[in-house]
């Protein structure tokens, strides 16, 4: 992922932290929530593990009906973990 690009995501990632209530994020692909995975936006997906772990999140790549996220947690540690088309989260390390 490219440096803009991320900083993008970040972006986004802070405005819909910041705006309970507000939808998470349009799917830039489709304009809608209408998704190749069955439902879920990578930013979504991003979003979900940024959520869950309060890390960074520094990749997502789509895995069929799954996406792969990379999140930076304080100490430097990064963790991969799959979240599913409805939004679940599964360890990978």
């Amino acid at each position: 992922m490219n440096t803009r690009r991320r900083s993008l995501l970040a972006a986004a990632l802070t405005i819909a932290l910041t705006l309970p209530g507000a939808p998470a994020f349009a799917d830039r692909n489709h304009g809608g929530g209408s998704t190749d995975n069955g439902g879920l936006s990578a930013e979504q997906a991003a979003s979900v593990v940024s959520r869950a772990y309060g890390g960074r999140v520094v990749s997502v790549k789509q895995e069929g009906n799954t996406y792969k996220v990379r999140v930076l947690l304080e100490g430097g540690r990064v963790k991969t973990v799959q979240v599913d088309s409805r939004g679940h989260i599964s360890d990978s390390n």
